[in-house]
C-alpha cells in the first residue's frame, strides 16, 4: 500500500487546504441529521483554530498540556479541537455535563 508523506499532520493538511481550496466546503453541521445548518470552509477552520491557538499561548498553556474540551454538537468543537492542535495542546474530549442531571454526571466529569 502506497502512503502519500505530504501531510504528517491534520494541520499539515488543513493548512493545505486552507492555502489551496480555502472556499471550499470542510464541514457542513447538519441540525436533527438532516437539514443543513452551518456550512464551514477550510479558509474558515484555519483562521479561527489559529485564534484559539493564539488565545491558549496568551493564557500560557504550554504544549503537551491537556485541555478538556466539553462542547456539545456542532461546528465550535471543530474550532476548539483545530485550535488544540495547533497549539500542540492534548485535547481531551467529553460532552458537557447534563444540566438535568447534573448531580450524577458533573462528578464523573
Amino acid at each position: 500500500m502506497k502512503t502519500n508523506n505530504k501531510f504528517l499532520s491534520l494541520i499539515d493538511l488543513l493548512r493545505y487546504r486552507a492555502t489551496n481550496e480555502g472556499n471550499k466546503k470542510a464541514y457542513t453541521f447538519l441540525f436533527n441529521g438532516q437539514t443543513e445548518a452551518n456550512i464551514l470552509t477550510y479558509g474558515e477552520l484555519e483562521r479561527r483554530a489559529r485564534a484559539i491557538a493564539a488565545k491558549l499561548e496568551t493564557m500560557e498553556i504550554a504544549k503537551g498540556e491537556r485541555a478538556l474540551l466539553l462542547y456539545s454538537q456542532g461546528l465550535d468543537f471543530i474550532f476548539a479541537f483545530f485550535g488544540c492542535l495547533y497549539a500542540g495542546v492534548i485535547a481531551i474530549l467529553a460532552p458537557p455535563p447534563d444540566a438535568i442531571q447534573l448531580k450524577r454526571t458533573l462528578p464523573r466529569l
